[in-house]
């Protein structure tokens, strides 16, 4: 039997089509969280700083139009504490925090084998959904510093900053994986992918787990 012809067609056609996609995809901007450097400014060893952070508030969920599929926007309160000295000082930082986390499917993980195609009927095999970042939104008015406790004539403790920052990081990352994010993000891009195939001439396309 002879290999089809019009299924490679429809097949290479699919493939192009997701390239196309994929590099439409690019340009999205990523935020970076620009952390403070950690210092050591005391002779004596550094203890490890007790972060208690406020359970994070989910502010918006917002389905893009991109295989970013969707980003959760959240805040948080992030208490972060440390003894330090011959004196056995406490030293403290209150951190208002937000950011968001953005997760989506990487296009450039599909194979050919992956995909199936035929006369108006696609069939695809999509990678998992991941989170692509998780940053704090570092402009002052979103994200700051409500209280700083240095102690009684003790340098300014920069760990302490960093460390609530990097906590409240690690917060967002678990709250929007708690409430499901990778699971929209699957949903978003097969609806995205769906209606964009449709457009170039699918009539059916389908998604395999």
């Amino acid at each position: 039997m002879k290999p089809s012809i019009k299924g490679a067609g429809c097949t290479l056609q699919l493939v192009l089509v997701l390239v196309i996609i994929l590099v439409g995809l690019i340009g999205l901007v990523i935020l970076q969280n620009n952390g403070g450097v950690l210092g050591n400014l005391l002779s004596l060893p550094q203890p490890t700083p007790t972060n208690i952070v406020q359970p994070s508030v989910i502010d918006q969920i917002k389905p893009l139009g991109q295989l970013h599929t969707v980003s959760f926007f959240l805040s948080t309160v992030v208490d972060t504490q440390m003894r330090i000295g011959a004196l056995n000082q406490m030293q403290r930082v209150l951190l208002v925090a937000c950011g968001k986390v953005d997760a989506g499917v990487d296009l450039a993980k599909i194979e050919a084998k992956d995909i199936q195609a035929g006369v108006g009927k696609a069939t695809i095999h999509l990678p998992d959904p991941e989170i692509f970042t998780t940053a704090l939104f570092d402009d002052r008015k979103c994200t700051y510093v409500v209280l700083r406790d240095e102690g009684i004539l003790l340098p300014p403790n920069l760990q302490l900053e960093t460390a609530a920052r990097e906590a409240a990081v690690g917060n967002f990352r678990e709250t929007a994986l708690a409430n499901d994010i990778l699971n929209q993000a699957r949903q978003n891009a097969e609806d995205e992918l769906r209606r964009l195939l449709i457009l170039v001439g699918y009539k059916t396309v389908e998604f395999t787990p």
